[in-house]
């Protein structure tokens, strides 16, 4: 019993180290990206109800572009939605929607995409399993 608990362990043992030694093989193949190494960026996206094609779309963007850690923005009048990307360690999503609405002097909520179905095939893997490879993957890569 104890000779075959012994082999068992070693049979489990072998199997892991061989297990990490090619995902650490793997990892090494190719250099990480250099999306690896940037700081997560977050985003935002508002409907502005009664935003028309006469809003001036440039000068809110430029405004809203001036804020601290804001990368980007864009508006889009015809469907009334303003999308921001941010930086979450200076600012918020609800800091930016309370600009938005105080300029642009419309009502503002966040965007809602319900009933909108993905046309075409689906990943079966959840995104969640396949960002934690990738993190592992970069972690593990020494190039």
């Amino acid at each position: 019993m104890k000779k075959g608990l012994i082999k068992f362990a070693k049979i489990s043992l072998y199997s892991f180290a061989l297990l990490f030694i090619a995902l650490v093989v793997y990892a090494n193949l190719e250099p990480a990206p250099m999306h690896a190494h940037v700081k997560p960026i977050d985003m935002t996206i508002v409907k502005v109800s009664g935003l028309q094609k006469t809003t001036n779309a440039t000068s809110i963007q430029s405004k809203i572009s001036e804020l601290p850690g804001v990368t980007a923005c864009t508006v889009n009048p015809t469907s009334e939605l303003v999308s921001v990307t941010f930086d979450p360690d200076q600012t918020d999503a609800a800091k930016i929607n309370s600009f938005v609405g105080k300029y642009t002097e419309k009502s503002v909520s966040k965007a809602s995409f319900a009933g909108i179905e993905a046309s075409g095939p689906q990943c079966p893997v959840p995104l969640s399993y396949i960002m934690a490879f990738e993190r592992m993957k970069y972690a593990l890569c020494f190039r």
